[in-house]
């Protein structure tokens, strides 16, 4: 076994710390496959969080979550084995793991740094074609945006008036917005406008000044909630690569410093 007390103690903690990394990997992949195969997830969700996150986006999250989870099980298992049995190759593997997330990492925050202005355009033209293709039925990643961000629209709640759902019904039953961009209440379980007649009025009349209509546009809505989370983000980042760093010292320490016992 690995001996001296610099020598143990990276030994140590590798084990600590790839047992966590372990644990999370088990429970991401565990969660994954939970939110994929339940079909009352749903129902879980918006009674846990109170979220109406759309079905499509959950089984998104779902394959993301195994995905995720199988990648660091995996990582964590050939780190904490390797700490375990002192073994070159399991230890090896961990380590290029690491680095591969951690050049990933860096070249992801690269991309978006460099990238934003392409992103947030993106970003504008893929709302815009929501917004334009909303047929009032089957849209509920644009309905869950703009409950949560209390918006509407691309721009704003005008863009409608060249939707689908416009063109086709939207006058002919009083509704030239979605119910998603009105104001809402929680009634028992489920949420509704506070007064639909109003906020449709509101939109038809494009009013000045509106109490139950979301006005502004979910665009610039999504681009502040990001910058205000902005400083979260790069503060998770950084202490994220700065545990995997400490994780590839220990397992760098514990290769240079085990003995010949376990040489596989």
């Amino acid at each position: 076994m690995a001996e001296g007390k610099c020598a143990k103690c990276s030994r140590f903690l590798l084990v600590i710390f790839n047992l966590f990394f372990w644990i999370c990997g088990a429970l991401c992949l565990g969660a994954g496959i939970w939110v994929r195969v339940d079909e009352e997830v749903e129902k879980y969700l918006k009674r846990l969080l109170d979220l109406n996150m759309p079905v499509e986006s959950l089984f998104v999250l779902a394959y993301i979550l195994m995905a995720v989870g199988a990648f660091v099980f995996v990582v964590g298992f050939c780190g904490c084995c390797g700490a375990v049995r002192e073994s070159a190759w399991m230890l090896g593997v961990f380590i290029g793991c690491m680095l591969i997330i951690i050049i990933a990492e860096i070249g992801g925050g690269i991309y978006f740094a460099v990238e934003r202005v392409n992103l947030e355009t993106m970003l504008r033209d893929n709302i815009a074609v929501g917004v334009k293709n909303y047929t009032g039925a089957g849209n509920s990643t644009l309905d869950f945006i703009q409950q949560n961000l209390k918006c509407c629209g691309s721009e704003n709640y005008t863009d409608y008036e060249d939707s689908y759902f416009f063109l086709s019904e939207g006058p002919s039953v009083n509704m030239y917005v979605p119910e998603s961009c009105c104001t809402m209440r929680t009634v028992g379980k489920k949420t509704v406008p506070i007064n639909a007649t109003m906020c449709q009025l509101e939109a038809k009349t494009h009013a000045n000044h509106t109490a139950y209509l979301y006005k502004q546009g979910c665009f610039k809505e999504i681009v502040i909630f990001l910058d205000d989370h902005s400083l979260k983000f790069i503060f998770a980042v950084v202490g994220l690569g700065l545990i995997e760093i400490m994780g590839i010292a220990f397992a760098v320490s514990l290769c240079r410093n085990r003995t010949e016992y376990y040489d596989d």
